[in-house]
């Protein structure tokens, strides 16, 4: 470990990896360039956003066998929201980077290919591009171009404040691989794994009121302010859900600046009524998770659902799907399905089957949201489904790929969550496929086709009122009971806990 004084302040100033080549002053925020046992600053680093992640400089854990501690911060902004990469130093003198993402984790390291001339350029990438790198074959899941907004600690290389960051993400289920252009048309490559930060047995991670010491606010703090566009009070859920829909003008403002700034304007400004508001709060696996925004969206042929973003403190986001009277609940998935064909996923070893595709566009937006959403936003969405009861969906926008699982959460269960619904279920256009699919899964129609024929087969019998009474009535019991079990077993257990935008 190198110690020495910053030259503009004279504090301390150490670095704790061989790799790291600058840092940023604790106290002064000047960005120190190391040169042998001097250093020089050479400008000064922004302060980070304070967006109320559990990791701090100092946090430790382990990644496998190899234990490793957080020793530096870069905060990157793109046009709809921002993102941590967090600079680690290995017990054994390695390095990497720990992505943080809206409570998705990756783990990944600098690599030398075997063969650069096989890396592709950075303009010929987009979601879903393929690439094939030392014997697996990786899928693009975010291809995006940011802004350093801020940093802190130490960094292995030279960046300030505007620095431009040009990166794409490849996923092989659980596989994570990272190709980073922003100094070079050649990418630097990193690869690693997704994570979930349990499974890292981290400590001296931040706590509620080591937040509150150093944000003055708790996590999840409502605080109020004038919407910039039309003068109406607004407020926003501080650190966790920063870009808003004020109620009066409908424009979305961006709270993640010191001035909240309105970065879009509603087309359809009519208030929609919806089975629950933000500000809702239901239990979820024993805590209490809040409503945080609500997205009403329609396929191309017309169909109308809602969307809600929740969020609990520790254990990030969640979201609850109202489709025609019918709920599901959905998580962002931290490892993703293997891809066997364009027909077949594989998920927990289990396979599921496509189901539909279509054209998923926001048409209302309310509350809060973790980045930016406007109406008029459009993706295309594909169902795989799995014995006609779980599903998986994927999520293509221009700039990332998003899987998740849906598991179906009944009526009933919704309200002994969030009380009595009052509010309406979306019913605008024709069903689509997969709605109309869920209706007769609902309806069950061969319990009602064999009832039917029961009943035909049996009707002279039945017109005496003989004995056969019963036993035709025990065979509607028979029939129908499979239906009911199922009904009333709808649970809401995800299959994965990561939170997450979609």
């Amino acid at each position: 470990m190198f110690s020495t004084l910053c030259p503009q302040c004279g504090a301390p100033v150490e670095f704790r990896s061989a790799a790291a080549v600058m840092a940023v002053c604790s106290f002064c925020r000047s960005t120190l360039l190391k040169h042998g046992e001097e250093l020089a600053r050479i400008g000064e680093m922004a302060t980070v956003f304070e967006d109320y992640s559990p990791l701090q400089l100092g946090a430790a854990g382990h990644f496998g066998a190899r234990a490793f501690s957080v020793i530096g911060r870069l905060q990157l902004r793109y046009d709809a929201g921002f993102w941590n990469e967090w600079f680690i130093a290995f017990g054994d003198g390695a390095s990497g980077w720990l992505s943080d993402a809206s409570g998705q984790y990756a783990i990944t390291e600098e690599i030398t290919p075997t063969d650069v001339s096989a890396i592709p350029r950075f303009d010929a990438l987009g979601p879903g591009t393929p690439f094939d790198f030392d014997g697996r074959a990786y899928i693009a899941s975010d291809v995006r171009v940011a802004q350093c907004r801020g940093g802190e600690g130490e960094l292995p290389f030279v960046v300030g404040d505007g620095w431009r960051a040009r990166v794409a993400d490849f996923r092989n289920e659980s596989a994570f691989l990272t190709l980073d252009y922003s100094d070079r048309e050649t990418a630097v490559v990193y690869r690693g794994d997704a994570v979930e930060l349990d499974a890292l047995a981290m400590h001296g991670l931040r706590d509620t009121e080591q937040i509150r010491a150093s944000a003055g606010r708790y996590v999840g703090e409502v605080v109020a302010f004038a919407c910039p566009s039309c003068g109406a009070p607004i407020s926003h859920t501080v650190g966790i859900a920063n870009f808003v829909i004020c109620d009066a003008c409908h424009a979305g403002v961006d709270c993640t600046e010191e001035q909240a700034q309105v970065f879009t304007k509603q087309r359809e400004a009519d208030a929609v009524d919806t089975a629950l508001a933000p500000g809702a709060k239901g239990v979820f696996d024993g805590v209490e998770y809040m409503v945080l925004g609500v997205m009403r969206c329609r396929s191309q042929d017309g169909h109308a659902w809602d969307e809600y973003l929740l969020h609990t403190a520790g254990r990030g986001f969640m979201w609850l799907v109202h489709n025609e009277g019918q709920w599901e609940r959905v998580d962002v998935l931290g490892s993703w399905p293997s891809i066997e064909s364009s027909q077949i996923v594989r998920f927990e070893k289990k396979a599921y089957s496509l189901d539909e595709t279509y054209q998923s566009e926001v048409t209302h937006v309310g509350g809060a949201f973790n980045w930016r959403v406007s109406v008029g936003d459009v993706v295309q969405v594909t169902d795989f489904v799995q014995a006609g009861r779980a599903k998986l969906t994927r999520e293509v926008s221009t700039s990332e790929i998003v899987w998740s699982q849906a598991k179906s959460v009944s009526g009933t269960k919704i309200e002994e969550r969030f009380g009595p619904l009052t509010g309406a279920t979306p019913t605008a256009g024709a069903l689509s496929m997969s709605a109309k699919r869920g209706r007769y899964r609902h309806f069950a129609p061969l319990p009602l086709i064999f009832s039917i024929i029961l009943v035909v087969v049996n009707i002279v019998d039945l017109m005496r009122f003989d004995e056969q009474w019963v036993l035709v009535g025990l065979g509607l019991v028979l029939l129908w009971l499979p239906e009911w079990i199922w009904q009333h077993s709808s649970g809401d257990t995800p299959a994965s806990s990561s939170g997450g935008s979609r």
